[in-house]
């Protein structure tokens, strides 16, 4: 029975991780993907365990070369996490991308020992029935594979779009052209589709020669199909870095291939490789198919996602290994990297680009040295050097010479699934330079890492313990599995409540204005999830803010909202004291309640300091902060922090409007306003720059001036209040009081009700000049 558990585990594993999805989380993908891994893995391990102890009485176990770099690097991954910048990010994923966590990885460490204990490429008649066969598990991903194909088509083509507007209860996510159940990107899908092509391009070259691969005609048509699918999905998708995976992949198998004479006497093999290696080099170049793209209509507007650049990845993980040389600072905490360390060219970006806090970088291998320090990425590359020396020793060995130093004709049979899986694992290194990692890509590199190994040790050797004939530990351990069993019982109530605190948060993101108390009952749930009570901060914070801009507030309400909001910002921020929109959070509400809470402003000022340490370069924090260092009359610190904005990035307006008011306000009208002029000619576009530059100039007597500003801002915003408003103001100055009164009565339009203009519009008299007194 116990067999049978792990059986069916590692099969559904296979089967379902690249096609597992579910609609009532709000991240659809990795969030569930890892649960379903986490689970049916540590159900085969409980079985293994059972069966050891309870069936066979005897602890066994194969012993393959990499276990140890594999356990190593669990080890690692788990003192990352104890000592985590944000130990549940850490343990669980960071909320809205959910992987690497603690959680997957040593889910999937643990799936390497199912497959190293129960898989077997040997040709044995004795294992048949006893172990799972390691060509029929390849079988079955790939027919989950060719399923992601069939399921990326019918969205991109606008089935899916089409049937949810047919069926009011049709999942959101898959509405979206861009779905498929690999990721929440095409980007993500390209690159597993990179892996699948170089994978069953390499296994046809072998056909006829592995046992059990190709045995029909039809096995071998849907074969070629599946794999010409997959490579028109990848040309609509045409994202280059996985051409690049799958060009230097294929240009690798084809050197060994040509290295060893692989198919000395079949040249003819080498074709299709060859083929797919010059189609995978023409689009890394260029697209010669893009002019035929985009006159189909449905393929124009794909949606693509935005990616850090490699010298940024590459970037912030050296600066994070140098924060935190040994163990990083831990898995999924990128973003906190990237906050802290981003350099001053992110702040380049065009438009809101750089306001952008990103929690991935554009290479796994980068965001690894960062957030696993070198004992990490140390026991992570040594495990795949290891891999592929063993590789080179098996390739070394395809040939051999007899005693009369004749060459003997190439290792043939079940081994040679080896070179298929070695060019897998190749495709999925090179993804991890050049893209990040979500859970199937992660799941398919230890899938086809393990089976690379067993490939080659089909007879591996077995570590034995035998009890039987010593009940006394047999009862030990039959206690210690049933310690294990409802421990394990334990976290799976626990990551039950965090599974349905998320489709309570989502249930409250579709409405927010009704469903506060979905919202309360996920932060009851995961208490431990800092992002609900932020949220929640922030909508009590929302509501407080909507009683105090009423007439006459309820003060049970005011004082209500504010503690309430107070009380989950300071949650969030004990939770997450490193991550920055826990205490951008709290000093804002702190910020916002001044006027209900006694020693709000300094706690304020306490909190804005420690969101700036975790985001030194973000202008737009410093101004927020500097807002606040000038309520409270530090009127040179402010500035200061202005012109450290306005330092960072050069055309931030907000520093150099708040810059100029205070200089204003200290009596210094020229520094203002060249100030403000120079805010104009870096911000053209913007009104509010025109239009203050206009207020200093009228200020200022220069009317012409402020006329061209204010006019200027018109042309932008024709709308604009306050310019129509000053630019009658200019007008009635200059005693063209009809024209005034136009601009006062398009005012009034925009603002029915508002009593300054009423007034000057209010039976305009002309001033009587009195006689001079004899």
């Amino acid at each position: 029975m116990f067999r049978k558990i792990v059986k069916m585990c590692v099969y559904a594993l296979v089967f379902l991780v690249p096609l597992f999805w579910l609609p009532f989380s709000l991240e659809a993908f990795d969030f569930n993907k890892v649960y379903l891994l986490f689970f049916l893995t540590s159900l085969g391990i409980i079985a293994w365990i059972g069966e050891m102890i309870f069936e066979e009485k005897r602890l066994k176990f194969k012993r393959m070369p990499l276990d140890l770099f594999v356990l190593g690097f669990a080890l690692v991954t788990i003192l990352s996490t104890v000592f985590s910048v944000d130990k549940i990010s850490s343990l669980l994923g960071s909320y809205g991308r959910f992987w690497p966590s603690l959680l997957g990885i040593l889910s999937l460490c643990g799936f390497y020992f199912l497959l190293s204990n129960y898989i077997s490429f040997s040709e044995s008649k004795k294992e048949e029935g006893k172990l799972i066969n390691g060509i029929k598990l390849l079988k079955v991903f790939l027919i989950s594979s060719s399923i992601v194909v069939a399921v990326a088509y019918l969205s991109i083509f606008g089935l899916f779009a089409k049937l949810g507007r047919v069926f009011a209860g049709f999942p959101l996510a898959m509405k979206f052209q861009g779905f498929n159940t690999i990721a929440g990107s095409l980007e993500g899908l390209a690159m597993f589709i990179a892996f699948i092509i170089v994978f069953v391009v390499v296994l046809v070259a072998f056909r006829g020669k592995i046992p059990g691969m190709f045995i029909s005609a039809k096995g071998k048509l849907g074969y070629y199909i599946f794999l010409f699918a997959s490579l028109f999905l990848l040309i609509i998708i045409d994202f280059k870095v996985a051409w690049l995976s799958i060009a230097l992949s294929l240009l690798v198998f084809l050197v060994i291939s040509f290295w060893k004479r692989i198919f000395k006497k079949e040249v003819h093999r080498l074709d299709l490789p060859i083929v797919f290696l010059i189609i995978a080099l023409i689009f890394i170049f260029t697209n010669p198919l893009k002019g035929l793209m985009n006159q189909i209509g449905v393929l124009e507007d794909l949606p693509y996602e935005l990616l850090p650049s490699q010298h940024l990845s590459w970037t912030v993980g050296a600066q994070g290994v140098k924060d935190n040389l040994i163990i990083g600072s831990g898995p999924s905490t990128f973003d906190y990297l990237f906050n802290k360390f981003k350099p001053q060219t992110f702040l380049e970006n065009p438009g809101t680009l750089w306001r952008l806090r990103l929690d991935r970088a554009g290479s796994h291998i980068a965001e690894t040295l960062g957030t696993a320090g070198i004992l990490g990425t140390l026991f992570y590359l040594v495990l795949l050097g290891v891999f592929f020396l063993l590789f080179y020793f098996f390739l070394a060995n395809l040939k051999t010479k007899d005693k009369d130093n004749n060459e003997k004709e190439m290792v043939s049979g079940i081994k040679l699934i080896a070179i298929p899986l070695l060019a897998g694992v190749l495709c999925l290194f090179l993804a991890q330079i050049f893209y990040y990692q979500n859970t199937t890509l992660a799941f398919s590199f230890w899938l086809v890492l393990g089976l690379g190994i067993l490939s080659l040790n089909p007879e591996s050797k077995k570590k034995e313990f035998s009890f039987s004939d010593f009940p006394e530990i047999g009862l030990v351990l039959s206690i210690c599995f049933w310690v294990i069993l409802i421990g394990f019982v334990f976290i799976y109530f626990g990551l039950g409540k965090y599974y349905l605190a998320d489709t309570y948060y989502r249930d409250y993101l579709e409405k927010p204005t009704i469903n506060t108390e979905k919202l309360e009952q996920a932060a009851r749930l995961a208490s431990q999830r800092s992002t609900y009570h932020i949220v929640l901060a922030r909508d009590y914070l929302s509501r407080f803010n909507e009683e105090m801009a009423k007439e006459a507030p309820e003060p049970q309400v005011v004082a209500n909202m504010a503690a309430l909001a107070l009380q989950e910002a300071k949650r969030a921020a004990e939770m997450s004291p490193n991550r920055i929109a826990a205490q951008e959070t709290l000093s804002v509400v702190y910020r916002d309640i001044q006027g209900v809470a006694q020693g709000a402003l300094e706690w304020s000022l306490k909190s804005f300091e420690d969101a700036v340490r975790l985001e030194p370069k973000n202008p737009a924090l410093l101004t927020e902060f500097g807002k606040l260092v000038a309520s409270s009359n530090d009127i040179e610190r402010a500035k200061q922090l202005f012109q450290e904005a306005i330092n960072m990035k050069g055309d931030y307006l907000d520093a150099h409007l708040q810059l100029a008011l205070l200089t204003e306000a200290e009596d210094k009208p020229e520094e203002a306003q060249a100030i403000l002029e120079n805010a104009v000619l870096l911000n053209p576009q913007s009104v509010e720059a025109h239009f203050q530059l206009g207020r200093v100039y009228y200020n200022n007597d220069e009317n012409e001036r402020a006329k061209v500003e204010f006019t200027a801002a018109l042309s932008i915003f024709p709308n604009h209040s306050n310019s129509l408003y000053s630019l009658a103001l200019i007008e009635e100055r200059l005693g063209n009081q009809d024209e005034a009164d136009q601009l006062f009565e398009k005012v009034l339009e925009l603002n029915p009700g508002n009593a300054d203009v009423i007034e000057k519009l209010k039976g305009y008299t002309a001033p009587v000049v009195s006689e001079p007194e004899e």
